[in-house]
C-alpha cells in the first residue's frame, strides 16, 4: 500500500506547503492595514479586551501565539515565519516540524482575524493542515524536495476531507430551497454577483441559457455524485478525479477564490495512486508515523465530519446531537468544519462606494484595489491572492450598516490618516490627507451588455440605491 502512494503523498504534502506559503504571502501586504495597531480590526486591541473579559479561558477559546506578542512587528514577522516554514517544508526540510509551525502561525491569525479571516478556505487550510501534521514523523532532517509516504489511514482522511468538501457544497444548494438551483438558472446570476469576478466571468455570463443550465446540472453531478467514486480504485476513481478537477479549473478560470482551488486540486490529485500515473518518483521516504497516531487523528476527525455531513442532509434531526460536545471541543482549532459555498445564490449585486468631501457638496470616490467601483475598469485576475477588505465590502453590501460596525473603524482610520489602511485602496482622492466628511453610497451593479462594452468601453453598469449608513464628520472621530 505504501509503495502505491508515493506520488499521492508527494502531491498532498507539497500542495499543503504551497497553500500555506500563498496564504501568508497574500496576508503580508494587508496585515497591518487589517490588524495592525492602527488597523481596521487591531489584533492588539482585541487581545487586550479579551484579556480583561475572559481571563485564563482566553488561551483555549482564542488559541494564538499573539498572546505572547502582538505588535505590528510581530504580525509581519509571523507572516515571514509562516512563509519560511512553508518553503522549508516544500523543500523537504523537517516537513512535520515546518507544517506544525505553519499551522500554529495561521491558527494564530484566524483565531484573532474576525470578519477578515473567516472564509471557508481559511478553515479548509487549517483542517488540511491538521491532517498534514500526520503525514510523516516528527524528525529534524532534510529530504531534498521530498516527502514521506503517508499512512493509509491518513490517506483515507484526505479522501474523506475531499468528499466532505465537495458533497456538502452540492447538498447545501439543494437543501437551501433556493429555486434558482432547482430550476438550474443559478449561473445566470453567479458570474456577475460573485464577490470578485474576473474578465472571463464577463464573457461566461453572456453564454446562452441552455448552456448555463447544462453547466449547473454537470456541477451538481460533480459535487454530489462524483465524490462517492473517489473511494473506488480503478477507472471509476479516475473519472471522478477528472470531473472534480475540471470543476475546479472552471471555477479558477471564472472567479477569484484565493487559494481555495489550489488546496482542492491538491486533495483531488492526491487521490490517485502511483499505478494511475504510470511512473514513480524517488523523492518519498518510506518512514511513516505509528499506527496509533493515525488512529488518533481518525478518531478526532471522522466522527465530527460524519456529523456535518448528516446535518447537511437532515438539518432538523437531532440523532447526532450527542456529538456536539466534541464539536465544541474542536471548534477553537478549526480542524473539523462544515462547508458549502453559495447555498443561496445572490440575485443582485449591491456595491458600496466610499466617498469623501471637504465641503459637503463635492464628493470624491475612493477606488478599491480590486472590487468594482469605476465602470470602465476591467474585472481583475487576483487569485490566489485575496484582497480581504474588498471581499468583506461585498458581504457588507448584502447586509445593513448596523450588521457591519467594523466600517466605523475603517472611517476612523481614514480620518486619522492611517497609512497602512489607506494603502488598502487603489486610489485615495485626498492623497493621504483626511477629508472632513465620509459616506457610503449603495449602488446596484450589473455587467454591461455587449453593446455597452463595445461602444462605451465599460464593463459595468450601475444604479444608485441610496445612502448606506450615516454621513461621518471628522469631528466625531478625531479630537
Amino acid at each position: 500500500m505504501f509503495t502505491d502512494l508515493n506520488i499521492s503523498s508527494w502531491i498532498l504534502s507539497k500542495s499543503l506547503s504551497l497553500s500555506y506559503f500563498i496564504a501568508f504571502l497574500s496576508l503580508l501586504p494587508q496585515v497591518l492595514g487589517l490588524y495592525g495597531h492602527n488597523g481596521i480590526l487591531s489584533i492588539d486591541h482585541l487581545l487586550n479586551l479579551l484579556d480583561k473579559e475572559m481571563r485564563a479561558e482566553r488561551f483555549y477559546h482564542v488559541p494564538s501565539l499573539f498572546w505572547l506578542y502582538s505588535s505590528d512587528l510581530a504580525l509581519k514577522g509571523m507572516c515571514f515565519i509562516g512563509m519560511m516554514a512553508a518553503s522549508l517544508s516544500f523543500l523537504g526540510f523537517s516537513q512535520t516540524w515546518m507544517l506544525l509551525i505553519c499551522f500554529l502561525a495561521y491558527l494564530s491569525f484566524v483565531s484573532c482575524g474576525q470578519v477578515f479571516l473567516g472564509y471557508q478556505w481559511d478553515s479548509l487550510l487549517l483542517e488540511f493542515g491538521f491532517i498534514g501534521l500526520f503525514f510523516g514523523p516528527l524528525k529534524w532532517e532534510w529530504i531534498p524536495l521530498g516527502a514521506y509516504a503517508i499512512h493509509p489511514l491518513i490517506y483515507v482522511l484526505c479522501l474523506f476531507l475531499l468528499f466532505k468538501l465537495m458533497f456538502l457544497s452540492g447538498v447545501v444548494k439543494l437543501t437551501s430551497k433556493d429555486p434558482v438551483w432547482k430550476n438550474l438558472t443559478a449561473l445566470t446570476y453567479h458570474y456577475w454577483t460573485q464577490p470578485l469576478p474576473n474578465p472571463i466571468a464577463f464573457f461566461a455570463d453572456k453564454l446562452p441559457l441552455h448552456f448555463q443550465r447544462f453547466s449547473t446540472l454537470i456541477m451538481f453531478f460533480t459535487e454530489i455524485v462524483a465524490p462517492f467514486f473517489i473511494f473506488i480504485p480503478g477507472p471509476t476513481q479516475v473519472l471522478a478525479v477528472i470531473f472534480l478537477a475540471g470543476l475546479q479549473v472552471l471555477i479558477l478560470l471564472t472567479g477569484n477564490y484565493a487559494f481555495f482551488n489550489l488546496i482542492t486540486l491538491g486533495l483531488i490529485f492526491g487521490v490517485l495512486p502511483d499505478s494511475v500515473w504510470g511512473f514513480k518518483i524517488n523523492w518519498v521516504e518510506t518512514t511513516t508515523i505509528p499506527t496509533w497516531a493515525a488512529v488518533f487523528a481518525a478518531v478526532l476527525l471522522i466522527p465530527s465530519s460524519v456529523f456535518w455531513i448528516y446535518k447537511s442532509i437532515f438539518e432538523n434531526d437531532k440523532k447526532l446531537d450527542f456529538m456536539l460536545p466534541l464539536l465544541r471541543l474542536l471548534y477553537p482549532f478549526r480542524i473539523s468544519n462544515p462547508y458549502g459555498l453559495f447555498a443561496v445564490m445572490t440575485k443582485t449585486r449591491p456595491e458600496l462606494v466610499l466617498e469623501g468631501s471637504n465641503d459637503g457638496i463635492h464628493w470624491e470616490e475612493y477606488e478599491f484595489k480590486h472590487k468594482p467601483t469605476s465602470l470602465k475598469r476591467m474585472p481583475p485576475i487576483v487569485a490566489p491572492h485575496q484582497p480581504r477588505l474588498d471581499w468583506q465590502m461585498w458581504f457588507a453590501a448584502l447586509e445593513s450598516f448596523n450588521d457591519n460596525l467594523w466600517l466605523q473603524n475603517l472611517m476612523t482610520r481614514i480620518f486619522q490618516q492611517a497609512p497602512d489602511v489607506l494603502a488598502l485602496f487603489e486610489k485615495d482622492p485626498f492623497k493621504g490627507k483626511s477629508p472632513k466628511a465620509l459616506r457610503l453610497i449603495k449602488y446596484h451593479y450589473k455587467f454591461a451588455t455587449w453593446e455597452q462594452w463595445r461602444k462605451q468601453g465599460i464593463w459595468w453598469q450601475r444604479e444608485m440605491v441610496g445612502f448606506y449608513g450615516p454621513t461621518f464628520q471628522i469631528e466625531e472621530f478625531v479630537e
